[in-house]
C-alpha cells in the first residue's frame, strides 16, 4: 500500500473542511470512520479524491483502493482534525456532487422526503440513510436543515450519502413546484385533523414533509391546501416521534402502498 505523510497545507484543508462556508468553498466534506469510508469506497456513489490515516493503523485499512491517495499522520494530529471523541483513526475526503435539476427529478417517480428545518445531524443522517433503503426517488433539504455534509450527518448516513439526489432551497417554493408535476405532498402532522397515513391513496408520485425536532413543520406550509398526515400510536407517556423515527414509518407506509397491487 503506497503512502505519504500529509502535509500541514492539507491537513490545514482538512480542519476547514469542518466549517459549512468551506465546504461550499472547496466543494469537498469528509467522511469520517473505518464502515462509512469503506462503505463510501466501496458502493461508488461519491467520488473520493484521498483518504487520511494514522500511520499506526494505515496497513490495516486493505479496503483503500490502490488508486486513491493516502496520507498519514500521527494519531494526535487525526483527532484534533476528527470530530467524534474517539476518532478510528480514517477519513477521506469526497467531492460534493453537483444537484440535479428540480425538472428532472420531477420526472421521476416514487417516494420523495423534504426535511423542513431538521437540524440534528443525527436525525438528517438517519433520514437520508432510510430514504436510501427504501430508494428513495430524491431528497429536498430545506431552509434551517443541517448541512447534509456535515460530518455528523455523514457518519449517520452509515455510507449512502451522495446515493440520492439532493435539492437544497425553500420548501416553500419546492413543494409548490412538485405540486403542479404531479407530486401528492403529505405532510406529518400529529393533529387531530390529519388523516391516517394508512389512508393515503395510491400514487406514483408521493412527497413526504417532515418537520423541525421542536417546532414541526412550518406555519406557511401547514396553512397550505396539501394533504396532513398523522401516525397514530397508543402510549400517553409520549407527545409525539422522533422526526426521524417518524419519518422511517413513513416512507415504510409509502413504500407498502406504492407496491401494492391495483
Amino acid at each position: 500500500m503506497n503512502r505519504s505523510i500529509a502535509s500541514n497545507k492539507q491537513l490545514k484543508l482538512l480542519k476547514k473542511l469542518l466549517m459549512r462556508k468551506y465546504r461550499k468553498k472547496e466543494q469537498l466534506f469528509i467522511a469520517e470512520g473505518v464502515r462509512c469510508v469503506e462503505q463510501i469506497l466501496s458502493n461508488g456513489y461519491i467520488n473520493v479524491k484521498e483518504v487520511y490515516a494514522d500511520e499506526s493503523l494505515a496497513e490495516s485499512f486493505s479496503f483503500i483502493p490502490s488508486g486513491i491517495p493516502l496520507y498519514t499522520a500521527d494519531a494526535g494530529t487525526l483527532a484534533d482534525i476528527s470530530d467524534t471523541e474517539n476518532t478510528q483513526g480514517i477519513l477521506a475526503v469526497c467531492e460534493i456532487p453537483n444537484e440535479k435539476e428540480p425538472a428532472y427529478i420531477a420526472e421521476q417517480k416514487g417516494i420523495i422526503v423534504a426535511m423542513d428545518a431538521i437540524q440534528d445531524p443525527g436525525n438528517a443522517g438517519t433520514i437520508l440513510r432510510t430514504a436510501a433503503w427504501f430508494g428513495a426517488a430524491a431528497i429536498l433539504s430545506g431552509t434551517g436543515t443541517v448541512d447534509i455534509y456535515h460530518p455528523k450527518v455523514v457518519r449517520s448516513t452509515a455510507g449512502a450519502t451522495g446515493s440520492l439526489p439532493v435539492l437544497n432551497g425553500d420548501l416553500n417554493e419546492m413543494l409548490p413546484f412538485f405540486d403542479s408535476a404531479g407530486w401528492a405532498v403529505y405532510l406529518l402532522d400529529g393533529g387531530s385533523e390529519a388523516m391516517d397515513i394508512r389512508k393515503i391513496p395510491k400514487n406514483e408520485r408521493q412527497l413526504i414533509v417532515t418537520g423541525n425536532e421542536g417546532n414541526g413543520i412550518q406555519k406557511s406550509i401547514l396553512d397550505s391546501r396539501y394533504s396532513k398526515v398523522r401516525i397514530d400510536g397508543h402510549s400517553t407517556a409520549v407527545e409525539s416521534l422522533n422526526a426521524a423515527v417518524a419519518c422511517s414509518i413513513g416512507l415504510f407506509q409509502l413504500s407498502v402502498m406504492k407496491n401494492a397491487e391495483p
